[in-house]
């Protein structure tokens, strides 16, 4: 019975300090990427070009302004920003960039 414990033991130990041996630190040195800024080519209309709508969030900091996700053919999101209580969008659209 101990000799099925202790088997059962390393069983569990050794996958375990595999893991830790194996682990190594994420380097976090690199700065954040600049996204791209796109000026929108009318205010009164978001492009076509723009793709499907996806998604819409707020922000609590920003009262009236909710941002438009929307993601191109080619899977690039872009943000629109839209006041909604003044009835404008922002002149600038950020592509974010998929790989």
């Amino acid at each position: 019975m101990r000799r099925g414990m202790i088997l059962v033991l390393m069983c569990c130990i050794l996958p375990l300090c595999l893991g830790v041996v194996s682990c190594r630190k994420v380097s976090t040195s690199a700065g954040a990427a600049q996204l791209k800024i796109e000026p929108l080519k009318a205010l009164d209309a978001i492009p076509l070009d723009y793709g499907d709508l996806v998604g819409v969030t707020s922000n609590s900091a920003a009262p009236g302004w909710a941002q438009l996700w929307f993601e191109r053919a080619d899977k690039t999101i872009l943000v629109v920003k839209v006041n909604f209580e003044a009835g404008k969008l922002a002149v600038n659209a950020v592509a974010i960039p998929r790989r």
